[in-house]
């Protein structure tokens, strides 16, 4: 393999994919929101998709063509394939806008909500439920509107990523905030908390806009600048691990991610966007839960059995994340991490971008993520994730209920010395509490 055939095949899968814009095609307009409750939320709502862009037939043409020149057998050409397979399955899913079709291909680039993991035998959808359950956050005052979290974020992300980054606010969008290769976007109306603005910026901006950044620098795999449904889960999930490992995240934000997984479940089986909005208004004020309820149905059938299934790699992408992390850092495979933050990609890519740095391929990242500069703070979690393994929390939690049942207090109490005991106590191993620990 040439370099130069590498960059060539790469920027011309990056200029192909560029009119395939999967939110962009299937959110709803504020209108149909504002239709929905002026019919007192009792009516499905009728959405109306904006033009592709593009002719599905003709760019799935063109990918098939791409690939066609993609001839060797090893594992970048195999990347590069699948760039083009799956944006071959995008055009084809957006395509399918309003039909079953568009779930199924959903399905299959995105994953489904009771998807196990490949790396453990867990369920997806328990996770989701385990996360709904949590304690709500309290005293998150929205100070912030949409323009002045915008401000705000772009003067968090820009020590980091200097003068490569914006925000802008509109109106057509579902999400409170979405990021592409080098803008923010902030949904107009958006309220937000210090701690929100503080997580947006790490999630959107320091690490959406971050890797989109390192991977366009890449001098010859360009493609890595470009995300795909495959890295959804690695992705979305990196932008959560983000807002823990900084101390951005509150339950109140697991409890949204589940209970998104959750409705798609629902929608799975049957449930149609009535019947999940009303679930979801039960926990959410009215016009959260209807956007929470949009992106569980956009694109699909809003009479049910047919959901957008992107929101259910948020729990898996988290979890995979976070033990990619804790496995490299406990194998003191640092540059491991570092492939991890060269591009857009999937943890098990990273390994492959690794050994493509060292054969001078792909380089390594220019820009870094706050987590990872400070790498021993980065250590020390990874060491209390570790350490905390060893223990299971039912046993430790049944172990404190039996003893407050007994009206005993957890740690037993040494009885008094006795004198003559007091006398001997200075003779054997004297110097053992005099460490100030």
């Amino acid at each position: 393999m040439s370099r130069e055939y590498l960059r060539r095949l790469s920027d011309q899968i990056v200029h192909a994919q560029r009119p395939i814009r999967v939110l962009r095609a299937i959110n709803w307009s504020a209108q149909v929101h504002e239709r929905f409750f002026r019919h007192g939320a009792k009516e499905l709502p009728r959405p109306e998709y904006p033009a592709l862009g593009f002719v599905p037939a003709d760019k799935v043409k063109e990918l098939r063509g791409l690939r066609r020149q993609i001839r060797g057998k090893n594992p970048v050409e195999d990347l590069l394939r699948k760039k083009c397979d799956e944006f071959i399955a995008l055009a084809q899913m957006l395509a399918a806008r309003g039909t079953r079709r568009f779930y199924e291909i959903s399905r299959r680039v995105y994953g489904d909500p009771r998807d196990r993991f490949p790396d453990h035998n867990v369920d997806n959808l328990a996770i989701a439920r385990m996360w709904a359950s949590r304690p709500r956050a309290r005293d998150e005052q929205q100070v912030y509107s949409a323009e002045e979290a915008a401000r705000r974020i772009v003067e968090l992300c820009t020590p980091l990523l200097g003068g490569n980054v914006s925000a802008v606010v509109t109106s057509r969008l579902t999400a409170n905030a979405a990021a592409g290769a080098t803008r923010i976007t902030l949904r107009t109306g958006a309220r937000f908390s210090e701690r929100q603005v503080h997580a947006l910026a790490h999630h959107e901006g320091l690490w959406h806009v971050l890797t989109s950044l390192n991977g366009f620098r890449q001098p010859v795999l360009t493609v890595l600048g470009v995300g795909l449904p495959r890295f959804t889960e690695s992705q979305e999930g990196g932008g959560i691990v983000a807002e823990f490992l900084t101390g951005h995240i509150t339950d109140e934000r697991y409890i949204e991610l589940g209970e998104r997984t959750i409705a798609i479940d629902m929608a799975a089986r049957g449930a149609d966007f009535l019947e999940v909005y009303r679930y979801l208004l039960a926990r959410f004020p009215p016009e959260k839960a209807a956007l929470m309820s949009e992106r569980v149905f956009r694109g699909g059938i809003l009479e049910g059995g047919a959901p957008f299934t992107k929101d259910a790699a948020y729990q898996r992408g988290y979890c995979r994340t976070f033990n990619f992390l804790r496995a490299a850092l406990e194998q003191r495979d640092v540059e491991l991490v570092r492939a991890f933050l060269a591009g857009k990609m999937s943890v098990d890519d990273a390994e492959l971008v690794r050994d493509l740095v060292e054969d001078g391929l792909c380089v390594g990242p220019v820009f870094l993520p706050e987590w990872f500069i400070d790498i021993d703070r980065l250590n020390a979690l990874a060491t209390h994730s570790v350490t905390m393994n060893r223990f299971s929390l039912p046993s430790v939690s049944r172990y404190y209920a039996a003893r407050r049942k007994e009206g005993r207090p957890a740690v037993e109490l040494a009885p008094p010395l006795r004198e003559d005991s007091e006398e001997r106590a200075g003779t054997v191993g004297e110097d053992e509490g005099d460490q100030g620990e």
